[in-house]
């Protein structure tokens, strides 16, 4: 597994993959190669529309889009990429004349803005400021870690409490376990703070569940499933108002998203599935197999590691499970204390 490509906040500028959105074929494909001569990867969309689909089926470091397009508009894709995939930046090109526009657009998601015509040279500057915004964002909460929890993140948490006995709990399980998955990882301090904090906060969306679908011990019928399915957007709308927790806020919107597309809320699929959202769905299921819940008896950590392998490259990532499941194969201690079988 490559960390560097695959872990946020961890890509090398050289190695950092920009989606170019234009509906102009000419200026598309110039910039283009424009950014494969800085060394950047680069694809193209030609509408806003394209623009999201792909961005649902790769993970991408940012997004350089033109403002004025048919259909979906630059300021429309800029306040869709902030609203579901809020850790990826996203720049705009605008005419001299819509200077104004691009600027107000800031307030809708975007990051920064391009004048054109733009001066080639100052693409990689551009670039690598929004870039570096991110890095230094993940660095950020590993030097204020302690500092957000004991704010927001404990507040938020006291709020799940109220709402449903074995959440806290499990959250603080699944924290710990993320973690220990993680250690195989080579994660930066920041990245390993964003982790916790994010499998910690996994479920804080279930703030706006029903208490009476929450604690239901009979199954759930299709329309309280549905409200149950709305927790991971619900979650990442409540972290994006809190300063620092923009990266977290997307990923524990993706933590049920599916290897094959079948999860939600944005049918994510493969790599474009955050890592750190990959790994939660892991330790997630993990934890609430292994643990006693009103409506059924807990499972072994053989069980649960059978359930985790069966679904291996459907449900989860393959490689990552393999890498938690060889853990426990070679004795590796869990490092939380399991319910009785």
């Amino acid at each position: 597994m490559d960390i560097a490509e695959r872990a946020p906040g961890s890509v090398a500028p050289s190695r950092a993959r920009i989606l170019l959105v234009d509906d102009d074929d000419l200026l598309r494909d110039t910039f283009s190669v424009t950014l494969a001569s800085f060394g950047y990867a680069a694809d193209s969309a030609a509408s806003g529309e394209e623009a999201l689909r792909m961005l649902r089926e790769r993970a991408y470091d940012l997004v350089l889009s033109d403002v004025v397009m048919p259909g979906l508009s630059g300021l429309e894709l800029a306040d869709a990429v902030s609203r579901r995939h809020p850790d990826v930046p996203v720049v705009l090109l605008t005419g001299h004349s819509h200077a104004d526009l691009a600027k107000s657009a800031l307030r809708y998601g975007a990051a920064d803005f391009l004048a054109k015509p733009v001066n080639i040279g100052n693409l990689p500057m551009v670039i690598e400021r929004n870039l570096e915004r991110r890095r230094m964002e993940f660095e950020r909460l590993a030097r204020r870690g302690e500092e957000v929890l004991l704010a927001a993140v404990e507040a938020l948490v006291v709020a799940i409490d109220a709402k449903q006995a074995y959440t806290a709990q499990h959250s603080r399980r699944v924290a710990t376990l993320a973690l220990w998955a993680g250690e195989s990882l080579a994660l930066s301090p920041g990245e390993r703070r964003v982790l916790e904090l994010s499998a910690f906060l996994h479920d804080i969306g279930k703030i706006g569940t029903p208490d009476a679908i929450l604690n239901k011990s009979a199954p759930l019928d299709p329309p309280e499933w549905e409200q149950i399915k709305q927790h991971p957007a619900k979650g990442c709308e409540i972290l994006s108002h809190i300063p620092d927790l923009s990266a977290v806020a997307g990923i524990v919107r993706h933590h049920h998203e599916r290897m094959d597309g079948a999860g939600y809320p944005d049918r994510l699929s493969g790599l474009a599935i955050p890592l750190f959202s990959r790994i939660i769905s892991i330790v997630d299921a993990f934890e609430a197999m292994t643990s006693t819940r009103t409506y059924r008896p807990s499972r072994s950590v053989t069980e649960a590691a059978a359930e985790l392998q069966a679904y291996a490259g459907t449900q989860f990532d393959p490689d990552l499970v393999a890498s938690f499941l060889g853990r426990i194969e070679r004795g590796d201690r869990l490092p939380i204390a399991l319910s009785d079988p």
